[in-house]
């Protein structure tokens, strides 16, 4: 498709030369002696230009005049201003005012035309960025969050209100597997942050010193093997949101580093020495009671109160009533599609049987369960014989009296191990810190064999 580009200038000539040479270049140009009759054009359907070319003095509307108008209303494309020598300055202005650029009368057409060049393509990749944007907020509405039970209606009212409050700290609090992730995401794409960047992190899931690295980056030569400066995600998030998971996890030493950031917006690079500003709205989520592990002294109190400006609880699905039925309705027609399987839904004694289950693993376990179900379920409706909520040759359920662990015979140690580890991360809400030490283990030691046996795929906090 050919590009569009709008000449507007009182000079009848001036405008039938940029025709003429732009439509030999491949351009479908419009040229306007009066810039008003542009805007009226603009109000036409799929009427806006690639790029205006505007003469800056016209005797109804004055370049500034006319790139106000065009905020005014919206619109948001390159607008190079025309201007003779003696105007530079008033030019200069008129890019203050957001134009792209500015030519100098009589204009030399190979710089018109390398000017046009950087212009299309910053406007593009706008585009291209704003379409992005525009998917992923799609992707994740506030209606999303599905459910109709009290707990539900009040985290979608909150996120709602949070949107529009861009700078707050919040923080997600809830069991493993309720969608703190799912939460943190649509807040961001549903507030004015969501043309930046959305960055996330697992706290949990680096050794101290790598985690410090990747949050805050480093300079050239700040440890063995930084050859290079790298920006940390901090940084990378400037405008955006950076996600702290399992922010419990975080040591000490850098928790006072994240509340220095979290008081003043500054920080430095490892190794650095000059003070860096930025912009970056922090959400952080934890599945585990702060307020005990500030009583432990196992958290920071001054930045358990910096984080806890808004405390966002996400339910766990065995408080969520029928919502557990909502939510595997939707899962339903998703896997549908994925799997290429035309399933309408549960037969009643299967919805009765996800009711009555406990779902230690919240809205992740209920995944699981629904996708193995479509992909051995026989006919149109998925059946309770279908529904496998205690998966065979791995472990039993949860009892009331207690955790029964059932093992297959003839298994190695190893298999053993792992297993025991996965069933103790699937079922338990604490912090990896409070689940190493119910092991017997250090954490170093968990994320070791976390990595080993593949844990961080199957269990993703």
């Amino acid at each position: 498709m050919k590009k569009k580009i709008y000449v507007v200038d009182d000079e009848p000539k001036i405008g039938k030369l940029f025709t003429n040479v732009l439509e030999r270049d491949g351009f479908e140009v419009m040229a306007f002696m009066n810039p008003v009759k542009m805007l009226k054009k603009l109000e036409e359907k799929n009427a806006v230009p690639d790029v205006i070319l505007a003469d800056m003095m016209m005797p109804e509307m004055n370049g500034v005049e006319l790139l106000e108008t065009l905020t005014d209303r919206g619109v948001n494309v390159p607008v190079i201003i025309m201007t003779a020598h003696s105007s530079v300055q008033t030019a200069v202005e008129a890019m203050r005012h957001g134009a792209f650029h500015y030519l100098q009368k009589p204009v030399n057409l190979e710089e018109m035309r390398a000017l046009l060049d950087k212009a299309l393509k910053l406007y593009g990749a706008q585009q291209e960025l704003e379409e992005i944007k525009t998917k992923q907020k799609a992707k994740y509405p506030i209606e999303g969050i599905l459910g109709t039970s009290d707990a539900i209606v009040r985290v979608r009212e909150t996120i709602q209100t949070l949107c529009n409050a861009s700078n707050t700290t919040v923080l997600f609090s809830g069991e493993t597997g309720t969608g703190k992730n799912l939460a943190s995401k649509t807040l961001h794409y549903n507030s004015p942050r969501a043309k930046k960047q959305f960055t996330e992190i697992n706290c949990a899931a680096l050794p101290d010193n790598l985690l410090e690295a990747e949050l805050f980056g480093y300079e050239e030569g700040a440890f063995t093997d930084a050859r290079d400066s790298k920006q940390g995600l901090i940084e990378v998030a400037d405008g955006g949101t950076l996600f702290l998971d399992e922010i419990d996890s975080m040591s000490m030493a850098l928790q006072a580093k994240l509340l220095s950031f979290l008081e003043s917006r500054q920080f430095r690079r490892l190794g650095g020495v000059e003070d860096l500003t930025v912009d970056t709205r922090i959400l952080c989520a934890t599945n585990a009671n702060l307020e005990e592990s500030v009583k432990d002294k196992r958290f920071r109190k001054d930045l358990f109160f910096r984080i806890n400006v808004v405390n966002v609880k996400l339910p766990a699905l065995r408080h969520m009533d029928e919502d557990v039925l909502v939510i595997a309705d939707q899962l339903i027609q998703h896997f549908s599609r994925d799997l290429g399987r035309e399933v309408a839904g549960l037969t009643e004694a299967a919805e009765q049987k996800l009711l009555d289950h406990m779902w230690p693993g919240n809205v992740r376990e209920l995944r699981n369960v629904l996708e193995r179900a479509m992909i051995f379920a026989r006919g149109d409706h998925i059946t309770a014989e279908d529904l496998t909520l205690a998966p065979p040759g791995r472990l039993g359920e949860m009892h009331a009296a207690g955790e029964a662990f059932q093992f297959p015979m003839n298994r190695t140690l190893k298999d053993l191990e792992k297993a025991y580890i996965q069933r103790t991360l699937e079922t338990n809400d604490s912090s990896y810190a409070d689940i190493a030490e119910t092991l017997g283990i250090s954490k170093k030691t968990l994320w070791d064999k976390r990595k080993r046996y593949n844990l961080d795929e199957v269990v993703d906090r």
